[in-house]
């Protein structure tokens, strides 16, 4: 049996920039960018960001930190877009992976400023604070894990979620993860690092992923929660998918915290045998929901792992990446984006490449510059990576005629 097999998604939720819930991707395909200044948000001159403008943290949130109000927010809507409220499978067989991969940043920066003493207020700020309250929320009693893998946090969560379900062990599962960083210890750390990208004249302009000026990206505030639930759980409750989480496969590339793999040789890899274990031949996929950081070094290895993976099909994917639209959400990435790949699926269109005017010859893909793309997808491929080298790629597929 290929890996995946009978891994359905059965709800998602969303929060970005533009809003709470999946209306809120509408900008992002729409081709619009959230990034702006962050006057008055964060004390460190000339930040820009994306951040959640008006958030309402939802009842029984109260005290936590942002990122676990937002995956709370965010599962919500999961959990009830899959039914979940009204027929569930026993609460020991579903499991909760939603990671923080940094902790709550803010509730931390209290803990700390207010001398360490609170072991309450740490104690929700580490990286499994959201997972916590999320099966208490729901009155789950079955695993709950964290995987922490920096920006590819949420599509290792994913992955390992559909696994356990695969061998049987939960029926469904809560996958995602959230971030809320848009501080100045976060955001100080990245300009050191110089891969943050310059406001110029227009903050909305200044990400610009897979284009010859590109020059890093913006930090941005989210969440993304999927519901994974076997198919014949799905079946039984008569639920009908979204999509089916096909195949995935992850590794590493452990040169060094920042070091890129230059010619994509981990990511080609990862990128095949994902395809090999969902039975999905190059030639078959339709679009690469692309990491896309807009940095010099990422995209372009990106690209060449897509050639290598992919070979000559590749002339025929689309590609895109969306961080130029939500900023760049850390942790929170890999989530938020694979929730967007199943909206395209569902919709039939790419979402565009925002501020892709002058594409870098050196990439040789179609990144659906400025516009979304109409496009009947059968097969998508989200990639993740991660400081440290930590990858993965995950493979959707679209609902089958008998799920209807």
């Amino acid at each position: 049996m290929a890996d995946g097999q009978g891994v359905t998604v059965t709800g998602a939720g969303l929060v970005l920039p533009t809003g709470v819930g999946l209306p809120a991707a509408d900008p992002v395909f729409a081709g619009r960018s959230a990034v702006r200044h962050l006057n008055g948000t964060v004390d460190l001159a000339g930040a820009i960001g994306a951040p959640v403008s008006g958030f309402v943290p939802p009842a029984g949130t109260e005290g936590h930190d942002r990122a676990v109000q937002m995956a709370a927010a965010a599962a919500d809507e999961a959990w009830h877009g899959a039914r979940l409220d009204a027929v569930r499978p026993a609460s020991d067989r579903v499991a909760v992976l939603v990671s923080l991969s940094k902790g709550g940043v803010f509730a931390l920066a209290r803990w700390a400023e207010e001398g360490g003493a609170a072991l309450p207020q740490i104690a929700r700020a580490d990286p499994a604070a959201a997972g916590r309250l999320l099966a208490g929320r729901f009155g789950l009693t079955g695993p709950v894990v964290t995987p922490v893998t920096a920006c590819a946090s949420g599509g290792h969560a994913l992955a390992w979620a559909a696994g356990l379900i695969r061998r049987g062990t939960v029926d469904a599962a809560l996958v995602g993860a959230a971030e809320a960083s848009l501080h100045p210890l976060v955001l100080g750390g990245y300009r050191r690092m110089g891969v943050l990208a310059e406001p110029g004249d227009d903050p909305a302009a200044a990400v610009r992923p897979f284009s010859a000026t590109r020059r890093g990206f913006a930090v941005g505030e989210g969440a993304g929660v999927l519901v994974l639930e076997s198919s014949a759980s799905a079946a039984r409750r008569g639920v009908r998918p979204l999509a089916h989480i096909a195949g995935w496969a992850a590794g590493c590339h452990a040169a060094g915290l920042t070091d890129v793999e230059v010619g994509g040789e981990t990511l080609g890899r990862l990128i095949r045998d994902a395809l090999a274990r969902a039975a999905v031949p190059p030639e078959a996929v339709d679009y690469v929901h692309a990491h896309g950081t807009a940095t010099r070094a990422n995209d372009l290895a990106e690209a060449r792992a897509i050639h290598a993976a992919l070979g000559r099909a590749a002339e025929g994917v689309s590609v895109s990446s969306t961080k130029g639209s939500h900023g760049h959400l850390l942790g929170a990435a890999a989530a938020v984006e694979t929730v967007l790949t199943v909206l395209a699926i569902g919709r039939s269109l790419v979402p565009p490449t925002v501020n892709l005017t002058d594409p870098d010859p050196a990439i040789g893909l179609d990144c659906t510059p400025l516009r979304a793309r109409a496009r009947r997808l059968r097969q998508a491929v989200k990639i993740a990576a991660g400081f440290g080298g930590q990858m993965v790629a995950i493979v959707l597929s679209a609902p089958r005629g008998e799920d209807a």
